[in-house]
């Protein structure tokens, strides 16, 4: 997995919110949630995703909706760490062992610093504005009350990256659709042709 799409996928989970930080706006939504976000990055093609989040058991699946990752599906347990490709033109299941690690890597919000900046409307929701401050890089995210990031930006030695929610609906999840498929083959695959699956 090389860091473009380590930080691609940490972008879009920040969008659902996966991390906390003391003193810092609540980043983990209180609710079920389904969102459709618009991923950029410079010199390459505009990803969109559509993002779950099941709140009972923290878990997240976001499925690539454009490009050659398009029908790709990554899911993830917060609260065991595990993490899951999943690739239908293959009918398989990659565990991503270093997944979560690197994402909180990207996403550890020790020494942030969240300066509000005002409300804005994304996606038709209400949200504060945050300038945020970090000791190696620096962006900004309008987050509602509930948790959900609505937009985020982001920048450190590694390049940039920014997150804005197309779509946002509030509304229960099904448990089911955050498992592996039943009868999908269990892989492994070299990091390097995981990393063109998923577009990179």
């Amino acid at each position: 997995m090389t860091i473009h799409n380590t930080a691609a996928l940490a972008a879009f989970l920040l969008a659902m919110g996966v991390a906390h930080a003391a003193a810092a706006p609540r980043l983990i939504p209180d609710h079920d949630a389904m969102g459709v976000y618009r991923i950029s990055q410079p010199g390459k093609p505009t990803q969109t995703w559509r993002v779950r989040y099941l709140a009972a058991s923290e878990r997240v699946r976001a499925v690539s909706l454009s490009g050659q990752a398009a029908g790709t599906a990554i899911l993830l347990d917060l609260a065991s760490g595990a993490a899951n490709v999943v690739l239908p033109q293959m009918h398989a299941v990659v565990a991503v062992p270093g997944l979560s690690a690197m994402m909180q890597k990207v996403m550890d919000n020790r020494g942030a610093h969240f300066t509000r900046l005002g409300q804005a409307t994304i996606a038709g929701r209400a949200c504060t504005r945050y300038l945020v401050l970090k000791p190696k890089g620096d962006g900004s995210a309008c987050i509602t009350p509930g948790g959900v990031v609505l937009q985020a930006t982001g920048k450190n030695d590694h390049g940039s990256v920014a997150v804005q929610a197309l779509s946002i609906t509030n509304a229960p999840q099904q448990a089911a659709a955050f498992t592996p498929p039943a009868g999908y083959s269990s892989i492994t695959l070299p990091p390097q042709m995981l990393a063109q699956l998923l577009g990179g």
